[in-house]
């Protein structure tokens, strides 16, 4: 979907230009052109998905860097077997070119070692001790399917609260969503509960719907997927593409409307692969481009 030339569309752009993405670790192993073309400094988040080695994410790690991009690697906590191989991963992250990580507890009914959550991990001062300053930790706009809300929001502030104690600089990045004006009220409810750290929310990139329905429902979001099957038809549910342009342009919206929600940023997880992602990202500046040029003429 084209952006829209109203008041947002500046905002937007912005949101675009500087979005972190979420890229899985065969692509920037396998298709450097396309990563390139995400464009330089830019913040790639490698998720550790469950087929995926310790080597192969310290090695896509490695190969972000040398492509000219800010790797984040994700640590998922109940699948690290012991404190030396938590300790082990991450000097090699930081070695190969990490300077944060992304927390996450892990859908593992058993934790592998001594890392049942996230918060443990915070804990444990490794990260600290092997050269990070800085984490993210996730957020979760329409709540967990396997975790109480209120669970959720005692987690969060108690990541807060050692983070802040420990002198670890933290930010929130939230589940992919597909309704801006949900994750505006998300923002919104922890600025009000006094969370001042950096958020990130979460919108899908370009994918094929039935994919992306598909990821949604393994992920439990509800409303917002609600809200995504009534703006489409029954063909697009069967052929078309998303692309989160709808999104962002509801995020600007909130952003400009309430300057409390900052600071507040977009990351674009790369459903369809880092080429679909750098195609539209460089579609959607050029199309800003001409609304620029027909706007000045």
């Amino acid at each position: 979907m084209p952006l829209v030339a109203d008041e947002a569309e500046p905002a937007a752009r912005e949101l675009l230009a500087g979005a972190s993405i979420e890229v899985a670790a065969g692509d920037l192993l396998a298709d450097a052109g396309a990563v390139r073309a995400l464009g330089p400094g830019r913040e790639v988040f490698i998720p550790w998905t469950p087929k995926l080695g310790t080597a192969e994410l310290v090695g896509a790690t490695s190969r972000a860097r040398e492509l000219g991009l800010v790797p984040v690697p994700h640590l998922v906590a109940r699948r690290i077997g012991s404190e030396a191989a938590a300790r082990g991963l991450l000097e090699q992250l930081r070695r190969h070119g990490a300077e944060s990580v992304l927390l996450v507890g892990g859908d593992v009914d058993e934790p592998a070692g001594p890392y049942a959550c996230s918060l443990d991990l915070l804990r444990s001062g490794l990260l600290q001790a092997c050269g990070f300053s800085r984490a993210g930790i996730a957020g979760y706009p329409e709540g967990h399917p396997r975790i109480p809300a209120a669970t959720l929001r005692d987690d969060l502030q108690r990541k807060l609260e050692h983070a802040r104690s420990a002198g670890l600089r933290v930010f929130v990045v939230s589940q992919f969503c597909f309704d801006g004006a949900l994750v505006a009220r998300w923002a919104a409810g922890l600025r009000a509960a006094g969370v001042a750290v950096p958020l990130r929310a979460g919108v899908a990139g370009p994918t094929t719907v039935p994919r992306l329905l598909q990821l949604a429902v393994r992920c439990g979001i509800g409303n917002s997927l609600r809200s995504l099957k009534g703006r489409l038809g029954a063909l697009a549910r069967l052929a078309g593409t998303h692309e989160p342009a709808d999104v962002v342009h509801e995020l600007a919206r909130a952003r400009l409307a309430q300057p409390s929600l900052e600071p507040l940023a977009v990351h674009v997880f790369a459903f369809g692969g880092a080429a679909a992602t750098a195609r539209w990202l460089a579609g959607t500046s050029r199309e800003a481009a001409g609304v620029r040029k027909m706007e000045s003429g």
